[in-house]
């Protein structure tokens, strides 16, 4: 497993979506005369400053590291160790760097 997806598993957040009003289950939604126009969808640039940082040479040490540790967590059936730490070393590093460029993306 990819240590992106079991971090986003770790810290995903459920969405809650409201009802639109006057949709009961079994109602079928008012068709408005009106369209209304396709907002862009907006693109998270943290994302991509994440990814950056992550190919950098010392950042991409600290995940190699983590890598090693999962493998050789997984390996195992029996253990107590786990790659907290190595976890934690990798993000703080990642987070640091984008923190530096981070405002300069926002509008």
């Amino acid at each position: 497993m990819n240590v992106f997806q079991t971090i986003r598993e770790w810290f995903s957040i459920g969405q809650i979506h409201a009802d639109e009003p006057g949709e009961e289950e079994g109602e079928e939604p008012e068709e408005d005369s009106e369209e209304e126009p396709e907002e862009e969808e907006l693109k998270d640039p943290m994302e991509d400053l994440r990814e950056e940082c992550t190919n950098q040479r010392e950042i991409s040490k600290l995940y190699d590291i983590l890598n090693d540790c999962n493998d050789r967590v997984n390996s195992k059936t029996k253990t107590q160790e786990t790659c907290e730490q190595e976890l934690f070393d990798f993000l703080q590093e990642r987070d640091n760097c984008v923190s530096k460029t981070l405002f300069d993306h926002l509008q």
